[in-house]
């Protein structure tokens, strides 16, 4: 994204907003190019911003799923709806050094006159994915069977010893 505009003016705090926004934000047409990035994106990926924008969404996606990503994003665009962030999909990205990590993605659309535009606003997960693999870990070293329910009695966590019970 270019720096804001004159004070005042409608484009620079639009430009404002986007990189004053905590999430990286992406913006792209229906080929899968990117046409607006902010600051937090090129930080969270390893990009100068201007290094973005104008290059296939495709660079962020891991090598694993590169090849089908392109199809994944044409149903999208085919029937789009906004996705929230913590959609319960396992998600991950990738950077510029080739790294990858988990992510949270929320997608919401909108027609324009140039066509339409999908923005996503992605989360770095990494902690969280790590604070759940130590829980997990301690849950299943507990001794004992431990089984959770919701409000319903649904059945939502079980450990290793009651799944041998």
């Amino acid at each position: 994204m270019a720096p804001p505009g004159p004070t005042g003016t409608t484009v620079g705090l639009y430009e404002a907003l986007v990189d004053a926004a905590p999430d990286a934000l992406i913006v792209v047409d229906e080929r899968g190019t990117i046409r607006i990035a902010n600051r937090q994106a090129g930080t969270l990926f390893g990009y100068d911003v201007v290094d973005l924008v104008g290059r296939s969404v495709d660079l962020l996606v891991p090598d694993a799923i590169r090849t089908v990503h392109p199809a994944h994003r044409r149903r999208y665009m085919a029937q789009p709806k906004t996705r929230p962030m913590g959609a319960q999909l396992k998600l991950s990205a990738r950077r510029k050094d080739g790294t990858t990590f988990p992510v949270d993605i929320s997608l919401s659309s909108i027609e324009t006159a140039e066509g339409l535009l999908v923005s996503a606003a992605v989360r770095d997960i990494s902690e969280r994915v790590a604070l759940e693999a130590k829980f997990e870990g301690l849950l299943d070293a507990a001794p004992d069977a431990i089984i959770a329910v919701d409000e319903q009695g649904l059945i939502r966590l079980v450990n290793r010893q009651a799944e041998s019970l």
